[in-house]
């Protein structure tokens, strides 16, 4: 679950560092340890979860703009998968109308017509299949 998250986990961890680091600067600058420092000012605590609240939201303002990102490559690949079972399934039509063609099936002139012109359609569904869709990513 953390991994779909991890543009959030990574910005709550930066807060939670950066409120640390500040915890610690005034520390040293007041001589005291860390635990003695957030003991002496228990309202600095709040002013220190805004890194926190701060690192999520930055977290959170990347996390959406990289779904979006995901979602567009998915959406590019399920597209050039589709065009690539397109291709395949038009050439095998193709092929086999044309076989059908070659035979000598004695067929009535109308029915010879419409495989005529299924064939003709396959010829036009494969010029299609050939023209590639531009999805630069």
């Amino acid at each position: 679950m953390l991994a779909g998250y991890k543009e959030i986990v990574y910005g709550v961890i930066f807060g939670v560092a950066a409120a640390l680091l500040d915890t610690a600067l005034d520390a040293t600058a007041e001589h005291q340890t860390l635990a003695a420092e957030l003991g002496s000012h228990p309202g600095m605590i709040l002013y220190r979860a805004l890194f926190v609240l701060l690192g999520f939201f930055i977290g959170w303002l990347l996390w959406r703009n990289n779904t979006r990102e995901r979602e567009f490559r998915k959406i590019v690949a399920d597209i050039r998968r589709f065009h690539h079972e397109y291709e395949s399934q038009a050439v095998v039509l193709h092929t086999n109308l044309q076989l059908l063609m070659t035979k000598d099936l004695q067929l009535p002139p109308e029915e010879r017509a419409m495989l005529q012109a299924a064939y003709e359609k396959s010829r036009d569904l494969q010029a299609l299949a050939k023209q590639r869709p531009s999805l630069d990513t």
